[in-house]
């Protein structure tokens, strides 16, 4: 009987740690480049960068990010790749005053 509840006190133990795990692992979000809470641009790239990409994936790929420079200046370069190619891009983005929002407003592939 003293196996059973040391059993099945483990097994809640364990439930619970999994369960709670995400709510302890949650990283404070990034600052962006006006200091304010928010996006960063990195991060912005990083997610999305399968819809900013005007070459689409091949073969069942799914790009992502493998390196990233972002430049006060508006400016930065992201290489990424799906598994089967690799590519690297120059873009351009600015981020509004008001409200934080930030645009990607350039995105080309370097041939």
């Amino acid at each position: 009987m003293g196996k059973i509840i040391g059993i099945v006190a483990a097994i809640v133990v364990v439930v619970g740690v999994l369960i709670l795990w995400p709510e302890l692992s949650v990283a404070p979000t990034p600052l962006n480049t006006e200091g304010e809470r928010g996006m960063s641009v990195e991060e912005y790239v990083k997610q999305n960068i399968s819809t900013l990409s005007p070459e689409k994936e091949v073969l069942g790929g799914t790009f992502y990010v493998t390196e990233i420079r972002v430049d006060e200046d508006g400016t930065g370069e992201v290489h990424y790749e799906d598994g089967h190619i690799a590519l690297v891009a120059d873009f351009t983005w600015e981020r509004e005053e008001e409200h934080g929002a930030l645009t990607i407003t350039s995105f080309t592939v370097r041939e």
